[in-house]
């Protein structure tokens, strides 16, 4: 279970999340849904330890990130994460398989042998593994994302937070990466939190729906009851209209 208590963000005079309260269950799928600009990815650096809240707590089981005391605190804690970011964010100068296996030598827990069988085994589960040996700029982005899944599993983590997985993505290939991340989650049972402006394709993945609007939470609720709310805000946005609450532009 990751606990979020009456989060605050402020870059300058914006405040970009206002008290956030929003509770992630865990061994399930929540979607963090709202327009652009309104705090989903700020939130998520936040979850990671990333960025440091203004005030509020995060706790990730019995943890608490924001009262960590330092970079290696942090660090401890984001150790139970695996995070995809929105353009994958490989190293260009790494063959897939090494971005893949990063996290496992980074932490130097484990002998090559072990590294290299893991890595090879997350790959193949992302169908990625007979491009082991290309560069990120050899293989299309749709690839590179199956590459940054495979790297936010290679460790093993309780958590996994998806950051706009089809950013840049056409619709077939934003499809079957949504059908991965589903079928990956029932297979490993892993709590995860997918960050996303994507309505209702996101509802495939995801049994929980929280949107964001203006840094606050404005319901978060099962799909379905979300589909069925008579909030205009969330109306509006599930319908993708131009008028209404939502100030477009």
């Amino acid at each position: 279970m990751i606990r979020i208590r009456n989060v605050t963000k402020r870059f300058g005079e914006q405040l970009v999340l206002d008290g956030i309260n929003l509770d992630i269950e865990e061994g399930k799928t929540t979607a963090i849904v709202g327009p652009s600009g309104t705090g989903k990815s700020v939130l998520i650096k936040i979850i990671t330890g990333l960025l440091l809240a203004d005030g509020g707590e995060v706790l990730i089981g019995k943890d608490s990130m924001t009262a960590a005391k330092n970079v290696q605190e942090r660090l401890d804690i984001c150790a139970r994460m695996g995070v995809l970011f929105q353009a994958a964010a490989l190293f260009d100068s790494m063959t897939l398989f090494d971005n893949a296996a990063f996290p496992l030598r980074y932490r130097k827990q484990l002998g090559e042998k072990e590294i290299v069988a893991r890595t090879a085994k997350r790959l193949k589960d992302v169908g990625m593994l007979d491009y082991a040996d290309r560069l990120p700029g050899q293989v299309s982005i749709g690839m590179r994302k199956r590459v940054g899944i495979a790297r936010a599993l290679v460790t093993d983590p309780d958590i996994l937070l998806f950051d706009e997985p089809n950013t840049g993505l056409d619709p077939q290939v934003g499809q079957e990466i949504y059908e991965l991340i589903a079928a990956t989650q029932q297979h490993l049972g892993f709590t995860g939190i997918v960050i996303s402006h994507e309505i209702p394709e996101v509802f495939q993945v995801c049994e929980r729906v929280a949107m964001l609007y203006k840094g606050k939470v404005v319901i978060d609720a099962e799909v379905e009851e979300f589909q069925k709310s008579n909030n205009p805000i969330v109306q509006q946005f599930t319908r993708g209209d131009i008028e209404g609450p939502i100030k477009v532009g």
